[in-house]
């Protein structure tokens, strides 16, 4: 049987920018994707399951790290868009996760989003192998 595709939601206020990135995963990558803008990212994980969260960096490290935890309580995965180019240097809640260079080129987004679900799965087998 063929693993499932992949779940993902992209929580973007630019709505062009999430169809963009929608149609960049659909084509490089199995996956079924939503689109929502940030405001309602909390509920849309509350009503439905994702692997991987994709979402813009936010210019506040503390609604970083409120999106971050949310994301995380969910059982998802997230991946950042961002325009800034700093979040290594300060060690922010962003360098922690997966980071893609706005605009973003498929191969790597598609790369993030791989390697973001892997380590979904990877800490979910962790936690299993404990019980």
């Amino acid at each position: 049987m063929p693993p499932s595709p992949l779940r993902v939601l992209i929580a973007d206020n630019q709505y062009l920018i999430a169809m963009e990135v929608e149609r960049m995963l659909s084509e490089t990558i199995a996956c079924t994707a939503a689109i929502a803008p940030l405001a309602r990212m909390e509920e849309q994980l509350a009503t439905g399951e994702f692997d991987v969260v994709v979402l813009d960096v936010a210019g506040n490290e503390a609604l970083n790290v409120s999106r971050v935890n949310a994301i995380l309580a969910a059982g998802a995965e997230p991946v950042f868009l961002s325009s800034y180019g700093d979040h290594e240097q300060n060690q922010s809640i962003v360098s922690l996760h997966a980071v893609v260079t706005k605009p973003p080129l498929p191969e790597p987004l598609a790369a993030a989003v791989m390697e973001a679900a892997s380590r979904r799965k990877s800490d979910s087998k962790s936690l299993l192998d404990d019980r």
